[in-house]
């Protein structure tokens, strides 16, 4: 075995504890977390998939433009929870419905 078959097994594990993480929780924030626990797992395979094919400097560029991506998605999520919370008084993700407008 060698040390890129233990880093996909590695990026196997994160992914799946993110996806565990959204599909048990109805909280806005550990849906947010379980949606960073993917990006990181996903952030993981595009460098090891540069380390393995020697192209390294396009992994960190695709890195970065990942990072940025990831920054506006979790502001749009906390914005989202913040509106929930004030109106309804819980994180819950199933009062999402009372947010119009």
């Amino acid at each position: 075995m060698n040390i890129f078959s233990l880093d996909w097994y590695l990026i196997a594990l994160l992914v799946f504890t993110g996806f565990y993480c959204m599909l048990a929780s109805r909280s806005i924030v550990r849906q947010l977390i379980g949606l960073e626990i993917i990006s990181k797992g996903a952030m993981l395979t595009v460098i090891s998939a540069g380390a393995l094919t020697n192209n390294l400097v396009f992994a960190q560029a695709l890195i970065i433009t990942m990072i940025v991506i990831e920054v506006v998605v979790v502001a749009a999520g906390l914005a989202l929870l913040v509106k929930n919370f004030r109106i309804n008084g819980s994180t819950d993700i199933w009062k999402l419905n009372s947010l119009k407008g």
